[in-house]
């Protein structure tokens, strides 16, 4: 019983060492619940941190697949018309963007860059990560930014707390709770994806 008591009180530790930012701000809600043919364009990466960019989009696209009238158009296609254009996604103006995202045949296009992308292994044991990104909707016909959000997510940015209070008990634990980046990307795909879906329909609810 106090085997199982402390497992939880590890559990808890490890939620408290977890801090969360997850901004929506959708203005156009009533056109994003319609049918619409949207992209997700590869983000710019993170300093010192190559294909962090690719990363998120990838983590995004996959989560927003589940949204039933947005209907996901393939990168490749952006990737080929950037290509035949002999552009780059770093620098490039939401203008361009835009005009990309037309020629693409999509509604929406979502652009962004990541700021943080960050995992290691404090005292070589205790996982730590920390990533970070901002997005805009762009709706392609007008050219209009329809919505912006914010993400950022540290985990066990406390842990060397643990490690003084918990000791060897910290060891085993972590052992049997291994976390890497991807882990971390996935669950910001999902909390992102799911607090847009409540903001455009109004309902309200954890972003977490």
């Amino acid at each position: 019983m106090m085997k199982k008591y402390f497992l939880i009180t590890i559990v808890l530790f490890f939620v408290a060492c977890t801090s969360t930012e997850n901004t929506i701000l959708i203005k156009d809600k009533e056109s994003l619940k319609k049918p619409i043919r949207i992209a997700v364009l590869s983000f710019v990466d993170a300093p010192q941190y190559p294909g962090s960019g690719t990363s998120v989009a990838d983590a995004l696209t996959n989560e927003l697949l589940q949204i039933s009238n947005w209907d996901l158009v393939e990168r490749s296609q952006i990737e080929k018309i950037l290509k035949e254009k002999s552009l780059d996604m770093t620098g490039l103006t939401d203008s361009q963007l835009t005009d990309i995202g037309k020629l693409a045949k999509t509604d929406y296009i979502i652009v962004g860059s990541v700021s943080d992308y960050y995992y290691d292994r404090q005292f070589y044991i205790v996982p730590k990560t920390k990533i970070a990104f901002n997005a805009r909707i762009i709706n392609t016909q007008t050219g209009s930014i329809v919505g912006t959000l914010r993400y950022n997510r540290e985990t066990n940015k406390n842990a060397w707390c643990g490690c003084c209070l918990l000791g060897w008990y910290y060891l085993p634990v972590l052992l049997l709770t291994d976390q890497n980046i991807n882990t971390d990307v996935s669950k910001a795909a999902r909390d992102v994806v799911r607090a847009i879906e409540r903001d455009i329909s109004g309902k309200k609810g954890c972003c977490i």
